[in-house]
Formats: C-alpha cells, sequence, structure tokens
C-alpha cells in the first residue's frame, strides 16, 4: 500500500490554518476553525469523511475512489479541502459498488454527488456508477483514468472532468486521448504534461513506481494542486447540470421552423429561419456550434451559455433574434464555463467556413447569459475591435470598458437575486478603472441598461439554473 506523505497526513490531522483538531472515540476527528467546521467520523469499510458540520444544510458530496495500492489518506488534501468549501467528502477504503452506495447511504438528504475516481482501479467504478446512478450521480471526475471502451457518455447530460498527466506510463494520454470520441462535447480535459500516474495524490512516492520506499523529486505542485481543487469544487458548485426543456430543443427541428405546419413556430415577419449543429473543428471532445440562420441577414450574434446550462436551452432565445435578421451561433463549450473559453469567438470569426460567410464581416457582436456575459464581457475588452457590439443578458463583467467605444447592451431582471447589489451596479464598480481611482467601469455613454420588470436570473434560457427568485414575467 502506497502511504500518504506529510501533506496528506497533515490534512487528516489539522494544519496551521487556524483549525483545531480533536478525537472523539467511535466518531473521528473534528476539524474546526472560525469560519468552517469538519469532523473525519471513522466508519469499517468506509474510513474517513469529510464533513462540513452545516448538517443537513449540506445538498452535494463527492465520493474518492482509491486507485489500487493508494492509502485512501492519500486523498485527504482533497477531502479536506472540499468540506471547508461546506461540502460533504468521504473517502472509501476500497473502490468497490458496495462501499461508494455505502458512503452515499451515510446522508440520505445529500441532493446530488459527484464521483472522482483514480487509475484504472476508481475510476473504472467511479464511471460505471456514474453511469448508472444517473441523477442522482451528476458528475464524475475521472484522475489519471480513461473512460471504459464500453461506456459512452455522449448522450448523457453528466459533468465530467478528465485530469491526466502527460508521464502516465499506466494509464498513458494515449489511452485517456482515445476515449474522448464517446465523451459529450462539453466534457472538459485538464493535461498535465510533467505529472506520472501517482502523482496527483499525496503519497510518499511520486511518478508511475508503486513501491513506497523510491524518492523521486517532482511530481504535484503547488499550483497544480490549487488547480485540481478548484476543478473539484467547480464539479460540486455546478453539479445541477441540468437539460434543456423539451420546449426549447423543439426549436432545433426545422420541420418545426417551417411555415405551414401545425405546430410551426410563430414569426414576427417576414425572415424565416433554419437550424444547423456543426462540428467545430479540431475540437476533441468534439464541440458544436448551434446555428440559427435568418432568410435575410444584417448581422451575426455569437452567443455564450451561463454557468453549467445546458447550450440548447438557449434555442428560443436564438430563434428570436434570428428572425429579426441576425444569425446566432451558440458555442458548445468545454465545462460550460464561458470564463476560461472567453476567446472561443475567434474561431467563428476566423472561419473559412461557408455558412459564417453569409454575415458582413463588419457586422459580428458578441454576447451571452450570467457566466456567458462575464465571458462575452472578457472577449469585448481583449478583441473589441472584431466586433460591433457586445450584449449581456444578466452578465457582469471583469474587465475595464470605460476607454472602449464599443456599444453595450446590459440587460437583467428586476428580481434577480443571484447577486446583491442589482446589475446597476456595473455603473459604479470600484475596480481601478483609468484614470486611476473610483469610477464607472463602463463607458456610461455607450452602454445602456434595459431592466426586464418580472424576470429572475436564469429566464434568458429555458432551464432551471440556479436558485432564484420567483419570477412574474413569462419565459416568453
Amino acid at each position: 500500500m502506497r502511504p500518504a506523505d506529510n501533506h496528506a497526513m497533515a490534512a487528516m490531522r489539522g494544519a496551521a490554518d487556524n483549525v483545531s483538531v480533536s478525537y472523539t472515540r467511535g466518531i473521528g476527528y473534528s476539524f474546526v476553525n472560525t469560519a468552517n467546521s469538519v469532523t473525519i467520523p471513522f466508519t469499517p469499510g468506509i474510513p474517513y469523511s469529510f464533513v462540513n458540520t452545516g448538517g443537513d444544510n449540506i445538498t452535494l458530496g463527492m465520493v474518492i475512489l482509491p486507485e489500487l495500492g493508494v492509502a485512501p489518506e492519500a486523498y485527504a488534501v482533497y477531502a479536506r479541502q472540499i468540506a471547508l468549501y461546506g461540502y460533504y467528502a468521504v473517502i472509501v477504503e476500497n473502490a468497490t459498488v458496495e462501499h461508494v452506495v455505502c458512503a452515499m447511504m451515510q446522508l440520505l438528504h445529500v441532493e446530488y454527488w459527484t464521483l472522482l475516481g483514480h487509475g484504472n482501479n476508481g475510476g473504472v467504478v467511479a464511471a460505471r456508477l456514474a453511469v448508472t446512478l444517473q441523477p442522482k450521480v451528476k458528475g464524475l471526475i475521472l484522475l489519471a483514468a480513461a473512460l471504459p471502451g464500453d461506456l459512452d457518455t455522449q448522450a448523457l447530460n453528466l459533468l465530467l472532468i478528465v485530469i491526466y498527466g502527460g508521464k502516465d506510463t499506466l494509464v498513458t494520454p494515449e489511452m485517456i486521448t482515445k476515449s474522448f470520441s464517446r465523451m459529450a462535447g462539453d466534457t472538459s480535459t485538464l493535461l498535465f504534461p510533467n505529472l506520472g500516474h501517482f502523482d496527483f495524490v499525496h503519497s510518499k512516492c511520486k511518478g508511475n513506481d508503486l513501491h513506497p520506499s523510491c524518492n523521486r523529486q517532482g511530481g504535484l505542485t503547488s499550483n497544480d494542486a490549487v488547480c485540481i481543487a478548484q476543478y473539484l469544487l467547480y464539479s460540486l458548485y455546478y453539479s445541477q447540470w441540468e437539460v434543456a426543456s423539451a420546449k426549447a430543443l423543439s426549436y432545433g427541428d426545422n420541420e418545426k421552423l417551417t411555415p405551414g405546419h401545425n405546430d410551426s413556430k410563430s414569426y414576427p415577419g417576414d425572415i424565416h429561419v433554419k437550424f444547423t449543429e456543426f462540428p467545430i473543428p479540431g475540437t476533441s471532445p468534439q464541440r458544436v456550434w448551434w446555428i440559427f440562420t435568418p432568410s435575410q441577414i444584417r448581422g451575426g450574434l455569437i452567443y455564450y451559455p451561463g454557468a453549467a446550462v445546458d447550450g440548447r436551452a438557449y434555442f428560443p432565445l436564438a430563434f428570436e433574434i434570428a428572425a429579426r435578421g441576425h444569425m446566432v451561433v451558440i458555442v458548445q463549450l468545454p465545462l460550460r464555463n464561458a470564463g476560461i473559453n472567453f476567446a472561443d469567438a475567434n474561431v467563428v470569426l476566423n472561419s473559412n467556413i461557408s455558412a459564417f460567410s453569409v454575415v458582413p464581416e463588419d457586422r459580428w457582436a458578441i454576447g451571452g447569459h450570467s457566466l456567458g456575459g462575464l465571458g462575452a464581457s472578457l472577449y469585448a475588452g481583449a478583441y473589441g475591435n472584431q466586433v460591433y457590439a457586445a450584449v449581456f443578458h444578466a452578465g457582469g463583467w471583469l474587465i475595464n470598458l470605460t476607454q472602449s467605444e464599443l456599444p453595450v447592451l446590459q440587460m437583467y431582471g428586476t428580481l434577480d437575486d443571484i447577486f446583491s447589489g442589482g446589475y446597476e451596479r456595473y455603473r459604479y464598480l470600484y475596480v481601478d478603472p483609468p484614470p486611476k481611482g473610483f469610477g464607472p467601469l463602463v463607458n456610461l455613454n455607450t452602454t445602456e441598461f434595459i431592466p426586464i420588470v418580472g424576470a429572475n436570473h436564469y429566464q434568458n434560457s429555458f432551464q432551471q439554473q440556479c436558485s432564484c427568485s420567483w419570477p412574474c414575467a413569462s419565459m416568453d
């Protein structure tokens, strides 16, 4: 058994971070700081459960399945981080179906689970269980593990993250990338070029050798660990990961977009719309553009979905915009995260695909909803000369646009309570705008704020995105 290293054992005992640790016979170890409390009870067969003492308030959790020969304590750093952020985490002693199900049964009030599996042992069991236990299991993280050859997740609404090492000789990068063809387009893949199979855990031996006496230098750096932890936390925070509604999906049916049928969509004028799903060149797992092309084209809009939102949930919105003369290209994004992938619009603008050539070069706009709006704002700040306007639907921005002449439209619901202060706060956000000092973050001469009375945060998409106030306005 590959033993845990000092970092992992420190996470088991508590560290010098204002965390006090106590032991109670029959319960285990309690981790407490001024903001959070974490307990680690011991259960035979399920040795370490990290629990924030929020108790019944915890509705999201992660089960960690170790690789064969790796001590469960070696994953304690990840589990502790998860617990400190208010989620439930359990490291099973053995990566078996029985241990995982028993672990999940410990907290029946946990609404959704994410499974993290390491290697050929933990990864394979985690993948099979994630497919079997949907929708109770919303997320799957494969750590140095390939998707089993008889599984295909393309049609599943499953948050999937694949983390692997470039120097792994046990589950090689080639083995992992070969399985990408059986994964959905919004799968996120993360390659660490310098890591081997066992470098992803905090054990006393690194690389690809199970022998505990080796002492190879290198392995997981603090920056690597922070990056991985961020992905783990994202998988929990956005684990709702819902699918677009049937009504939204109906807008991708060209027969229903054709006038003259009983169930044809209603058009606001004489412009008709055609839908196309087009594979994005050079992407693996294969991502797509969802394109709504009007019969008369005045311009184009590249649109980023909100965090964890199925991009197809915006089909009705895209149809309405296209029916007024603007091609709409909804971008399917890895991890459904436009903040990380904000430059993806350049692939559309620099493409020689004939479908996009009908849009005048100087008539492309960028837009998005929620985190998609934030991604669109980052694009507007970095590539503002590529587009003629930006449209944010309940989306903030992290970029300073005070000196930009780009026209910006911010639309938001008056019942949007996702962020305190309302969207008017973006007029005067205190983030070092030029010249130095406090002031507006946008150019007030080129930015327009439009409140939608009675709407909440998620009403730009036909999908329940998050906890939010009940709307007074209809989705239409």
